[in-house]
Formats: C-alpha cells, structure tokens, sequence
C-alpha cells in the first residue's frame, strides 16, 4: 500500500497530474504515518477530491474551518479549493481519495458541464461537502466511493468504464441535493484565496531570508493587518506561524538528505539560532532535530 507524496509548486498548486491525459482520474491510499511531515501540507489542485476515512479520524483544514471525519465518514473538496489533511490524533489513521477531472465525466463545452458541473465548480461559496453515512443521499456517495476504491485495487476487465459510471453517479446525487443552494448563489467572490496564495508564494521563495510580516503583506498587495485577518480567515493561522511550519518542512527534507551539521541546516532555512530553531523544530515535529534524523533516516 503505497501513500501519495504531495509536490507543489510555488503557488501552492501540486504539481502531479491525476491520471492521465486520456484517463484523468486517480485513486490513492492515504497512511499518514508514512508521510515524512506526518500529514499533507497545504495544498489545491483543479480537480475535484473525494476523501473517506478509512481507519480512525482524520482532520480537514479548509480556510479557518476544522472538519473531522470519523472512520466511514467522507468529503468532498471543490476545485482549486486550499486544503490540508492531519491525523486527529493516531498517525496510524488512514483514508483514501478520489481526484479527478470534470473531463472524465462529459467533454468541455457540452451541456452537461455547463449546466451540471461548472455551476458546481465555480461556486465560491461550495469549497466542500462533508459525507456521513447517517444523511441517505450521502450515504449513497459513500457506498460508490467504497465501489469506487475496490474497483481501483482489483482492476477487473472494464473497471475504468465501471469506476466512470461510478463517478457518474455520484456526481448525480451530489448536484441533486445542492441545486438550490446553486440557484442561491450570490457568485460573492472573497480575495482571500488569492491574497494568501500571493503571500504563500512569497515565503516559500524567500524562506530562508530574512522576511518580515511587512515583506509578506507587500508581496500580497494589501496592509500588514488585512495580511494578518487573511491568514485566519483561509489557513486559520499567523504568516508567521506558515513561514515557522515551512522552515520546519524543509528542514526536516535536509536533515535526511543531507549530513549537515543541524547548526548548518539552521541557519540555511532561515533561523539566526540553533536554540531557538530546536526549540520551534520539537513544536512542529514533537521530537529535536537530531532525533528526526536518526528516527527517519
């Protein structure tokens, strides 16, 4: 069982493709303790994600809301939408997703994206939609993704035909259940998104500077405040608390890729200080540096 590692990049938009050109539709197993953070990092991509807990919760972060999914339970996450997955509270714990493009359920330009995908998927105000067992139309979802992912595994003879119709279905009790909240759709489009994705960009290029809240808020076009408000209200953290957990990530990639000295690593991703980075490291990571490195690598 093999888990996806999540690449992005510099906007936040992972870079591996789902599928294929001629099959745009991929299927992973999730085992979070087999990730080297630990969890999936924020993230978006322009195809749809159906996620199912599998094993114990997981946690959704999408803007400042907190979604926990139990065993069973499932979601799913909207186009372009900025997202990230943690362990509730067993690393153990484990889901598989679903990413696909609209194109593999009618072409571009047909009647049925326009009027039963596009209305979805350019909805600003449907970032997500979480699926419990307990509501029967979600529950029909969930039982198709369960077929879904047992199709991927066991690949039987015109399981990309079955796992399309599937899909099909799925989507068809998705759109059943939110037309009217389609046709209430003010089309309000907030620039959060963008402002964070802007500053994003920002840190992950000059992570390893030395970068101030007013660097990041000029990258975004707006004040250090609204900067501040922004961060909340997508990522439900501080700029400064993304550009801490990044330094950490990327730590984290040279202490097993590299035989650095962990006072070196410091200061190459951007602390002045090799207590102070051991004292944020051990935050994000529950261990020292040096016990990082010596469990992984």
């Amino acid at each position: 069982m093999q888990a996806k590692k999540i690449e992005v990049n510099s906007n936040l938009q992972e870079t591996v493709k789902h599928g294929s050109l001629d099959f745009p539709m991929a299927i992973y197993t999730d085992k979070f303790n087999l990730f080297k953070d630990g969890y999936i990092r924020w993230h978006w991509h322009k195809e749809i994600q159906f996620s199912y807990s599998l094993y114990d919760r997981i946690v959704v972060f999408i803007g400042d809301e907190k979604i926990i999914l139990s065993e069973g339970e499932g979601i799913m996450i909207n186009s372009n939408v900025l997202h990230q997955i943690k362990p509730y509270n067993n690393s153990n714990c484990m889901m598989f997703s679903i990413d696909f493009d609209s194109t593999l359920i009618c072409e571009r330009d047909s009647l049925i994206e326009k009027k039963y995908l596009t209305p979805v998927i350019e909805n600003s105000n449907l970032k997500y939609i979480v699926l419990k067992p307990s509501i029967p139309w979600q529950k029909i979802i969930l039982n198709y993704l369960e077929k879904t992912f047992t199709l991927s595994n066991e690949k039987v003879y015109g399981y990309e035909l079955e796992m399309k119709n599937y899909l099909s279905i799925i989507w068809l009790n998705l759109i059943r259940e939110v037309k009217e909240e389609l046709k209430n759709d003010m089309h309000q489009v907030s620039n959060d998104d963008e402002r964070v994705k802007l500053a994003m960009h920002y840190i992950e290029k000059h992570y390893n500077d030395d970068i101030s809240l007013y660097n990041i808020s000029i990258a975004a076009n707006i004040s250090k405040s609204e900067c501040c408000r922004s961060f909340k209200r997508i990522l439900n953290i501080t700029p400064f608390e993304y550009l801490m957990e990044y330094r950490v990530s990327k730590a984290s990639q040279l202490l097993l890729k590299s035989n650095k000295a962990i006072s070196t690593i410091a200061l190459d991703v951007g602390f002045n200080g090799i207590s102070y980075f051991g004292k944020v490291f051990k935050k994000y990571r529950n261990c020292t540096p040096s016990e990082y490195r010596n469990k992984y690598k």
